[in-house]
């Protein structure tokens, strides 16, 4: 797609704020009303998502051309898609996907991504991670005694983050499949980066060609069900993929894995974890996660610009996002007592480290994570849950610099510390 397939939806952006704030309805506190973190943190309109869709259409229309302001607030975006589930509760409006555009179209113009993003594009070039690691150290996390199949067909996809950053929820989750008797094999030196950091900046020529080569390794590796502990490479494989290649894999999240062994008796949670914990979505986990569905028919005119859908077209608002999986294990750890945050679900806060922002601007990137840790902080937990080794950097940085007494844990580390296989 280009710009010109967005012209419409563009044109019909009113400046309404929606993209801004949480429906009313959904308001609990104004401290916590808004949904954008750059609009938050930089307060102007073009730091929004409305914002972003009024430049790129005049961009398009050729009434402006790039600048360094423009490209400041354009990357001052973490690609969370809180604007694009408010925006869907009164528009058919997408100003995510419009961004997504607007990213690639800079890149495709030479005036993008930002020096940060080329350096590690470059480093996912060489050595197929973001982190300028050895492929060698891939799986240096595997510990000895956890039994790998390389015969299975069902792959545990590392991920990047989790190798070579977060080696705890690598380990984690892989104690679980085992303690479930659940074989699977690992890609090891073999793995190569999902292309979640590359794609979100824009850079699509090289995401789709990463696409591209890791279906093919899957396919020669004989995969049929791929299962991850990364929301970014959960929602790159069963959500991005399938628009830009040939993609017949099952995609599963550890979360959802965890639910279904538990519910078939194959896991066995025993050993009490006493804490009040709090759990934050994930953005790629939950609304992020709710696959395109493909429609072709037309805009119909019924009035200026106010069109309906011939036929009706399928509204992504985000609500079948995964939701339920990592809450429904949580209460089943013995010890653990669920309180919930403000902004949850499809209109929970981003964790402020998503597309390319922790990389070129992390003074933004944690003050959008203390946000986040001010509100879990309101709810009395003693811990903030996730299931993405991106937002534990992210929070866990954001937890030291703020001196918060909050601690952070991955949904794995729980799960194994109540089955017995961690700290």
């Amino acid at each position: 797609m280009t710009l010109a397939d967005f012209e419409q939806m563009m044109d019909r952006c009113v400046r309404c704020s929606k993209c801004k704030f949480l429906d009313g309805i959904l308001v609990k506190s104004k401290k916590y009303s808004q949904v954008c973190p750059s609009i938050q943190m930089y307060n102007l309109h073009a730091y929004s998502g409305g914002g972003r869709v009024i430049m790129a259409n005049a961009l398009y229309k050729g009434r402006i051309g790039f600048s360094d302001e423009m490209l400041d607030a354009l990357y001052k975006c973490t690609n969370c898609g809180a604007c694009e589930v408010t925006c869907k509760m009164y528009y058919d409006i997408e100003p995510n996907e419009i961004i997504s555009e607007f990213r690639a179209t800079a890149v495709e113009s030479g005036v993008a991504p930002m020096p940060k993003h080329k350096k590690y594009i470059e480093l996912v070039d060489r050595v197929h991670n973001p982190y300028g690691e050895e492929a060698e150290k891939r799986q240096a996390w595997l510990p000895k005694d956890v039994d790998v199949d390389e015969a299975s067909q069902t792959l545990y996809f590392v991920g990047c983050t989790a190798a070579y950053r977060r080696q705890e929820i690598a380990e984690a989750t892989a104690r679980i499949l085992n303690a479930a008797h659940e074989p699977f094999a690992i890609l090891g030196s073999d793995e190569s980066c999902c292309g979640s950091p590359v794609y979100r900046v824009g850079d699509r020529k090289r995401a789709i060609d990463i696409m591209k080569q890791n279906v093919e390794r899957f396919k020669q590796q004989g995969i049929k069900r791929i299962v991850t502990s990364c929301s970014g490479c959960y929602n790159m494989l069963k959500v991005e993929y399938p628009r830009f290649v040939d993609f017949d894999f099952e995609v599963v999240h550890i979360s959802q894995l965890i639910e279904k062994l538990l519910a078939k008796g194959k896991l066995k949670l025993a050993n009490p974890v006493p804490l009040k914990v709090t759990y934050h979505d994930p953005c790629h986990l939950g609304r992020m996660s709710e696959p395109y569905e493909k429609w072709e028919g037309k805009l119909v005119e019924v009035l200026a610009l106010v069109y309906m859908h011939d036929p009706p077209k399928p509204i992504r608002t985000g609500a079948r996002g995964e939701y339920d999986a990592p809450r429904n294990v949580l209460r089943q750890i013995p010890g653990i007592e669920l309180v919930e945050m403000e902004r949850i679900r499809e209109y929970a806060y981003c964790c402020g480290a998503g597309a390319g922002v922790k990389a070129a601007y992390p003074d933004f990137a944690l003050s959008t994570a203390q946000n986040r840790l001010e509100e879990a902080e309101s709810t009395g937990a003693q811990a903030l849950v996730s299931c993405c080794p991106f937002c534990s950097t992210n929070f866990r940085d954001g937890i030291r610099e703020r001196g918060s007494p909050l601690e952070f844990y991955d949904l794995t580390e729980l799960v194994a510390r109540s089955i017995g296989g961690g700290e």
